[in-house]
């Protein structure tokens, strides 16, 4: 039977790897206590007894207060009890643990030490004393970037707690297995290594596990899910009081606060952690927390300016930190503390200083995606500032150039989308410098550059993913059983809302763990030269207008004689005006809305786009076709609304997309699909099909998510008629609801849609909702990613029977061959509402109807088409 002691002490061994520090450092203090007592008169206690509770109230310790001396001494009395017992076993625990602690504390070379003393033990330690000590050295040498020797001692780890069925070691092993995959640059290998390890001790709270891949998110550039865990991981360690855990998910959380546009809370964090780390006695963390409030500094000194005088002292102190002895070789901190220092030095107009900050930069450090592209933003900023912008349009290709090798290791738009935002720097300087030239051309490429970064498709094929599938199947089918009681009046919809939003997220973040496809995927950007040779051939008056939103809006026009810059108006007013016109449209919608107040928003919605017209279009005198470049709420204005665009070929995109839109070649068909309870969806579908002559028809019982998206392999025309619902918070998983629930944006990532033109009859999704870093996602923009010539969607709420006009019109105009564009044009000119349909695509999908199937000749005549 096991004695009093032995039992506490197995209570308290559990406490210690939940986290429950000061829980178990009371256990470890009562087996002493208890083995004390239970020893025999004269004689000692139990030394293994005795050992391990030392041990523990060393770990304790250290992590409640940060005091490294009172842990080492709690170690050295674990070590006399050790050398009490023949077996070298706890002699092997203990100089494990010193090394643990050492590594906590930043102390490498004595953690080196500890380890390599531990080995001359090794021949009689305990499985899960190795373990332990493999997943220990295997993080130090993680810290020290030696990360093949590394991941050998972390599998070592894993191979020998699973066969002791230590699932925790095990999975604390395979967590780090995934940091690893991290610091190689592999972040889906990283976040599903990192993923499994949870799931495998599914019942410890691991705020460390939350911090670490928190990190992951951060370098993926999902820094919203980063701070969602990172205060997940903030509230465990607050209630368990590891203080040094705390400072380090501190430290992250400003790296989030600063992408977020938050720098002034960034700032307060930093400091209040470089307080609590002086007093901890941590040099390095405290160094790391001085660095976090310099880089939080100059971001609001990059918004709000600063004098000279002040510019210098901050460099003088990044230069100062920069310098620290506590920093070592590999570390990137350095690297990072001299870039905020030239970046001050060029605010102080000191030329001479941020030149030798610069030449003194190291090569290679194991830095982040974010860190390598700001030395190349900071080294263009110099050089735009000196003048020279030959050399500055060279560091800011090299910062594109690491853009695109990150963006390659990702396997799915969500998380080419948010990775954005690490572009959004580089792009703010090599815009800014452009407009300081006042040379169009130049302000038309620095805008292109940065936003053809991130567009395009993240594979060019769909996943084989069997859980990410699964996984969106339940969704589906929760949502429609959750539509159905809800429609009943059951309360238990509100419980299967909450569990499809549950497992859409699941979905969302399996989808992280997706690898990118080999080859280019980075598409070209457009070029004031390459948009003018292309407008050559097309129809006078033919303009491609890109739109760039600061203070006011500012326009680049570009027609076949060249570019020219246009101030227009100030954002505010665009931005009311969308809000009324949307707001208009909504009211429009309704069909039941009396006659009187239909009138009054028809009107209300007329001089809102009369005036958006006046303000946006007019200055820049496009008679003809226009391809319109934009981003944020601009991206969704119902642009072939405006008054000066009626039977005009208006097309929209969120950039300039010049890449080849030919249409599939022939023998793909037309895909024409009804989705249920939408009056008019089936007959609309019935009589869209009938325009063209070999449609495959999918209504009733035959539409179902799975048939249709097996259909858009084999299709150049796809019209789908249904519900459609775009997700704000969620914008992949915004969806058209077929005749088995919804078809979520989600499940089309992959699927190649090269020239096909895709139409959807349906509300709202061709919104889009903007990433941090300016991206825009919805179910048009999937679409759009995946190579579709064009895609015709609603910005607002659609009536059926508008819809039931509209779309024979324009079908009957594409299987005329007239390009998409043009044909919505002449569909919609008739109505006497406007009417929130915009044709999205390429800059290519006004050049011809291409090789559609179509029904012999145009049967229309319509102006303004671009041939």
């Amino acid at each position: 039977m096991a004695s009093d002691a032995r039992t506490v002490l197995a209570r308290a061994t559990a406490a210690t790897v939940r986290g429950r520090f000061s829980r178990g450092g009371q256990l470890f203090r009562a087996t002493i206590a208890a083995a004390t007592a239970e020893s025999a008169p004269g004689a000692p206690p139990d030394a293994h007894l005795m050992c391990r509770s030392h041990l523990g109230l060393a770990l304790c310790g250290y992590e409640l207060t940060g005091d490294l001396r009172a842990a080492l001494v709690a170690l050295d009395e674990a070590a006399t009890w050790a050398a009490a017992d023949p077996r070298t076993a706890l002699s092997f625990a203990v100089c494990g643990q010193r090394g643990l602690l050492h590594l906590r504390s930043g102390d490498v070379d004595s953690a080196i030490a500890a380890f390599e003393e531990a080995d001359a033990f090794a021949a009689d330690a305990e499985g899960h004393d190795r373990a332990v000590m493999l997943l220990n050295r295997g993080s130090l040498r993680l810290e020290r970037m030696e990360i093949d020797a590394a991941t050998t001692d972390l599998e070592s780890c894993v191979e020998l707690a699973t066969a002791a069925q230590d699932d925790l070691v095990a999975s604390k092993a395979q967590h780090n297995l995934g940091y690893a995959h991290f610091l190689r640059g592999d972040l889906p290998r990283a976040l599903r290594e990192m993923d499994e390890s949870a799931r495998r001790a599914a019942d410890r709270p691991a705020a460390v596990g939350l911090l670490d891949k928190a990190q992951v998110l951060i370098e993926a550039g999902l820094i919203t899910e980063a701070e969602i865990r990172l205060a997940q991981a903030r509230s465990l360690l607050q209630r368990h009081r590891s203080l040094r855990d705390l400072a380090e998910v501190d430290l992250a959380r400003t790296r989030c606060l600063v992408d977020l546009q938050r720098p002034a809370e960034a700032r307060l964090i930093a400091r209040r952690t470089a307080r609590r780390s002086r007093a901890l006695g941590t040099e390095t963390l405290t160094a790391r927390a001085e660095l976090a409030e310099l880089t939080a500094l100059v971001h609001i000194d990059r918004a709000e300016g600063v004098s000279p005088r002040v510019a210098r002292a901050r460099a003088a102190a990044a230069v100062e930190l920069a310098g620290s002895s506590c920093w070592r070789p590999a570390d990137p901190e350095p690297t990072t503390a001299r870039l905020l220092g030239a970046e001050w030095a060029i605010m102080a107009g000191d030329r001479a200083w941020y030149e030798t900050l610069l030449q003194g930069l190291p090569r290679r450090t194991r830095a982040s995606v974010a860190d390598r592209v700001h030395r190349a933003a900071v080294t263009a900023q110099a050089a735009f500032e000196d003048g020279d912008r030959r050399a500055g349009l060279r560091a800011v290709r090299r910062g594109h150039a690491v853009l695109a090798e990150h963006r390659a290791r990702l396997g799915s738009v969500d998380a080419v989308a948010s990775a954005a935002i690490h572009g959004a720097r580089l792009g703010v300087v090599d815009v800014q410098a452009a407009l300081s030239t006042g040379r169009p051309a130049a302000v038309f490429d620095a805008v292109e550059r940065g936003r053809a970064a991130f567009a395009g498709a993240a594979r060019v094929r769909p996943p084989q993913d069997e859980e990410l599938a699964d996984l969106l199947v339940r969704a589906r089918r929760t949502a429609e059983v959750a539509r159905e009681l809800r429609a009943a009046g059951e309360s238990s919809a509100t419980r299967l809302a909450v569990e499809v939003r549950s497992l859409q997220e699941q979905a969302r973040q399996r989808s992280w763990q997706l690898r990118g496809s080999t080859g280019e995927l980075v598409p070209r950007a457009a070029t004031t030269r390459s948009v003018t040779a292309a407008l050559a051939s097309e129809a006078p008056g033919a303009a491609v207008v890109s739109f760039l939103l600061t203070e006011c809006v500012t326009a680049v026009r570009v027609d076949a004689r060249g570019a020219r810059l246009v101030e227009l108006c100030p954002l505010p007013e665009v931005t009311e005006l969308s809000r009324r016109v949307g707001h208009d449209l909504e009211v429009l919608a309704n069909r039941l809305i009396p006659a009187s107040m239909r009138q009054v928003a028809a009107a209300s919605a007329r001089r809102a786009l009369g005036r958006l017209d006046d303000v946006l279009l007019a200055p820049l005198e496009v008679d003809g076709p226009l391809y319109v470049a934009a981003r944020d709420g601009l991206l969704s204005l119902p642009w072939s609304s405006m008054p000066s665009r009626a039977g005009r070929a208006t097309r929209v995109h969120s950039w300039v997309d010049l890449r080849e839109t030919s249409p599939p070649p022939n023998g793909r068909g037309v895909l024409v699909v009804g989705g249920p309870d939408v009056e008019s969806a089936e007959q609309e579908a019935g009589v869209v099909a009938a325009e063209w002559d070999d449609a495959l028809l999918l209504t009733g019982a035959d539409a179902t998510c799975a048939a249709t998206v097996a259909a858009l392999s084999s299709a150049s025309v796809v019209h789908v008629a249904a519900h459609g619902v775009h997700v704000p918070d969620n914008p992949l998983f915004s969806f058209v609801r077929l005749c088995d629930g919804p078809l979520f944006a989600h499940e089309l990532d992959g699927i190649d849609l090269a020239g096909v033109v895709v139409v959807l009859s349906a509300c709202e999704v061709g919104r889009a909702e903007t990433r941090v870093g300016g991206e825009p996602l919805g179910l048009k923009s999937v679409l759009l990613r995946l190579g579709a010539r064009a895609v015709i969607a609603s910005v607002a709420p659609l009536r059926d029977d508008v819809a039931a006009r509209v779309m024979p019109r324009l079908h009957a105009a594409l299987a005329a061959g007239v390009p998409p564009s043009t044909a919505l044009a002449s569909a919609v000119a008739p109505e006497p509402e406007p009417v929130p349909l915009v044709c999205f695509g390429a800059f290519g999908t006004s050049t011809g109807g291409g090789d559609v199937p179509h029904r012999g000749p145009g049967r229309l005549e319509v102006a303004d088409e671009m041939t």
